[in-house]
């Protein structure tokens, strides 16, 4: 769980294009999410959105419904 999405981790869905991306950090939130990854999103013009996982799920689904461009990294280092 540490030290958790680096942005690294999340070049591939950087390079799709997507407008937001939602990443979650397990049921229990114990997967770490270092600011430097925010910050990565951020200067890349990327929404960030960091939730427990069934709650990323949702917002994932309901931004999709909404044809937002999304992407989504759930609980990624397990």
């Amino acid at each position: 769980h540490a030290p958790g999405v680096q942005p690294a981790d999340l070049e591939e869905v950087v390079q799709k294009g997507v407008k937001t991306v939602v990443i979650g950090r397990g049921m229990s939130e114990a997967l770490q999410v270092p600011p430097s990854t925010v910050d990565y999103l951020k200067k890349n013009g990327i929404d960030v959105l960091v939730l427990q996982t069934a709650k990323a799920v949702e917002e994932y689904n309901a931004l999709a419904a909404r044809g937002v461009r999304v992407g989504g990294v759930f609980h990624s280092t397990c």
